[in-house]
C-alpha cells in the first residue's frame, strides 16, 4: 500500500479493498486509466471535505507510479534519534511538533542527508544511524506546483552531551529530548506523517 499525506488528509493505493472499505470512511475508487486518475486528483485538491481517498487495483506499483506523474518529486530524509537514556529528540517548528529532517543535496545518499540534517537542525555532532526505519510520502503546493516529497527516516542513536541548538534560520524555535512517556505532548500538535515515523520507532 502506497499512503500519501496532504497534511491531514490522504490518499492511498492498496489491493486490499475489503479491509480498508470496512475500516475507514471515504471515496472508494478502483483504478481504471489515468483520465479517471487525473480526475480523482484533481477533485481531491478541491474538495477540502473529502479526508480519505482509496484508489483500488491489483497491482499497485502501477499505480503509484502513474500518481507519480501527476507531481514534481523531491526526496529527503530524516531521523528518529534516541539518547543514551532512551529519549527521543523532537524539534518544534512553524507551530508543530516535528522530527529533524531536510532535502537531499545532489550527489547524497538518503542516510548521509538524514545524518547532516539532525546535526544540522540540532546542533549535535555525529549521530549514528541504526538503519532505515520508514519511508513517507506527503504532497504539497509551491508556487503552483503539486510537490510529492518523499522522506526516509533513519532510526539514530546519539551518546554525546552537546547542548541542543534548533537551526533558527529553518524556523525551528525549540529542540528538545523527550520520555517516551511524553510523547503524548508531540501527538497533540503534529502531521499524520510523523506519528507514523513514531509508530515505527516502538513510541506509539
Amino acid at each position: 500500500m502506497y499512503k500519501v499525506f496532504f497534511d491531514h488528509r490522504t490518499i492511498c493505493i492498496t489491493d486490499q479493498f475489503e479491509k480498508y472499505y470496512h475500516q475507514h470512511h471515504g471515496l472508494f475508487v478502483r483504478y481504471i486509466n489515468e483520465i479517471q486518475l487525473a480526475y480523482i486528483i484533481e477533485l481531491f485538491r478541491n474538495v477540502q471535505e473529502l479526508k480519505n481517498v482509496f484508489i483500488f487495483h491489483k497491482d499497485t506499483e502501477m499505480v503509484f507510479n502513474a500518481f507519480r506523474t501527476f507531481f514534481t518529486e523531491m526526496e529527503a530524509a530524516g531521523g528518529l534519534v534516541f539518547d543514551g537514556h532512551s529519549r527521543v529528540l523532537v524539534i518544534h517548528r512553524r507551530g508543530k511538533w516535528d522530527l529533524p529532517k531536510g532535502k537531499m543535496e545532489p550527489g547524497e545518499d538518503a542516510q548521509t542527508t538524514a545524518v547532516r540534517e539532525v546535526s544540522e537542525e540540532c546542533g549535535i555532532t555525529s549521530p549514528q544511524p541504526r538503519g532505515l526505519l520508514h519511508v513517507t510520502y506527503h504532497s504539497y503546493l509551491q508556487e503552483g506546483v503539486m510537490i510529492l516529497k518523499k522522506t526516509y527516516w533513519y532510526r539514530m542513536h546519539y551518546t554525546g552531551d552537546e547542548p541542543l541548538k534548533p537551526q533558527t534560520k529553518e524556523d525551528i524555535t525549540e529542540a528538545r529530548w523527550l520520555e517516551p512517556s511524553q510523547i503524548e505532548l508531540v501527538t497533540a500538535n503534529t502531521y499524520p506523517s510523523i506519528e507514523k515515523v513514531l509508530q515505527a520507532g516502538g513510541l506509539l
